[in-house]
Formats: C-alpha cells, structure tokens, sequence
C-alpha cells in the first residue's frame, strides 16, 4: 500500500476521471504557490484522496479554472485553491517528510540514500512552515513515531497493539477532514484507523526478510511466522478484514458531492491496493465471513 491511494481506472467514468485529475493538479499547484517547487513533484501518497473527501464531505464545490501547471509553460484546467487543497497540501507536505525521516538508513540502496539526502535538504523548508501553519498536525505524527517506538520496545505480539500507532495516526489524519459533525469525525476516525491498521501490516510483510537478518522488531516474527510468503498472505486477510470494516463505515458517511468517484477510491481502489489480482473478480464484502 506504498503511494497514492488510486481509483480503480477500469470501473471508473471519463466524469470521475477528470475530476480526479483536476483536483490533482490543484493539489501540485497549491504545493508549488504556497511550498515550493520542488514540494510540488513529492506528490505521491493520498494528498489528491484528502482534498476531494474534505471538500466532498463538506459540500464545498471547486471552481476548475485554466493555469500554468507547475515549472511548465502548460496551461491545463485545474481546481481552485478550496480549503481541502490547502489541508490536503499541509498534510502531504507532512507526510512527505516523516516517511523520509522514518525510512532504516541502512536498508537503503546507495540511489535511495542519496535521493533522501537530497529530500531532506530541498523539503525542510516546506515541511517547518506547514508545521507551522498547523501545529496540531504535525503533533499527530510525533505522537504516533512516540508511540511506535514504544510498540517496537515491547515487542508486542498482538497485531492490533502493534498497528495501533499507524491506526492512530491514519485516524486522526482523516477525522481532521470531516465537518464539525461529531458522528462524521467518528466515522471518518474509524476509517482512517481501519486504512492505517491495513497499511502498517502491508508494510510489515514487505519489510519481514530485511527486519528477520537484521534481528529488527517485526510483528510476524514475534507471532512465530518464519516465512515471508506466509507473513504476506496473513497481513493480506487482516488487510482485507479492516478494508470490510472500513467500507461500512464509510457507507454511513454524507458525503455530499463526488460520491461515484469516492466510490471508487475507498471500496474497488483500495481493494486492488491490497489484492490486485482479485479487486475486480472479487469485490469487497460488505459483511465479514
């Protein structure tokens, strides 16, 4: 579940299609006016996905305007800075750099470390001012690096604990998006969990060969999963189960405008993340087995 969570292209319509792209350039556009340029081409995690829901939830329709795409001569429609471009900026800005801080130096590739150095140096004016324009936010995710540090200390062997500081963070990221309504935060904070529980056990199946020679915390060893294959195909079911979980929750959300291409992204998008060669064959459960 590394990058962007995509919509599901073969399910969805040239409509949805568009719009996605237009608030996509609204994103890069608004990362380059208000963080740079270099800010602007880190868009690769769900930056685009935060923008439509919290504008859609919201019921704030985005004005599509022609404008020059960042570092180009390109004059493409794109939408207007909203207030869910601008969160939506912050947060990617944010993400950007703790994914980077948080990445093993040793467990990189001689490229990859130069490419971080260079992230580092070129993102770190960006990443301060969003931090200081919503200070709220950036606490989130010290708190969750706190309290992942404390997970690996324990070594705890309960797969919810372990992707519980993920689970929080993804929470409080989303619920942030919701309206005052306090039944949508609630449930835009079960989805985010439910979205970084999936994530965090993603994560950790990828990483168990490299975490196994290292003699790193990992929640499949500690559970006695020996197997990389096997420590795929257990994270992939609990994925699946929270992706269940999560599609409930979001089927009782109001969301006002964009509900065919939220569709799209939160229940076929986020399937074929997690099960590529099943997402169309085999669409998400609505109740669990």
């Amino acid at each position: 579940m590394k990058g962007r969570m995509r919509p599901y292209l073969p399910e969805l319509t040239i409509r949805d299609y568009n719009t996605y792209q237009w608030y996509q350039r609204g994103v890069r556009r608004q990362l380059y006016t208000t963080y740079g340029l270099y800010s602007c081409y880190g868009l690769r995690y769900n930056g685009v996905l935060f923008a439509v829901l919290a504008d859609s939830l919201a019921g704030r329709p985005a004005t599509c305007k022609w404008m020059r795409e960042p570092g180009t001569l390109v004059w493409r429609q794109m939408m207007c800075q909203t207030q869910g471009i601008r969160l939506a900026a912050q947060v990617e800005v944010l993400l950007s750099w703790h994914r980077i801080q948080d990445a093993q130096w040793a467990d990189l590739p001689f490229y990859k470390k130069v490419r971080r150095v260079v992230d580092t140096v070129l993102l770190r004016r960006a990443y301060r001012k969003a931090a200081a324009e919503n200070p709220a936010l950036e606490r989130i995710f010290v708190q969750e690096r706190d309290q992942a540090n404390v997970q690996m200390t324990l070594n705890a062997k309960n797969y919810l604990l372990a992707a519980e500081p993920k689970g929080n963070l993804y929470g409080a990221l989303y619920s942030v998006l919701a309206t005052d309504d306090p039944n949508q935060r609630k449930s835009m904070h079960y989805i985010g969990s439910c979205i970084g529980r999936a994530a965090y056990l993603l994560d950790k199946a990828e990483s168990f060969s490299r975490d196994k020679d290292k003699g790193r915390y990992n929640v499949f060893l500690v559970n006695g999963i020996n197997d990389r294959n096997a420590a795929r195909e257990n994270a992939r079911r609990q994925a699946l189960a929270a992706v269940n979980d999560l599609v409930r929750a979001y089927g009782m959300l109001d969301v006002k405008l964009n509900r065919t291409l939220l569709d799209n992204i939160m229940i076929l998008g986020l399937r074929h993340a997690i099960e590529p060669l099943d997402a169309e064959s085999q669409p998400v459960q609505w109740e669990l087995p």
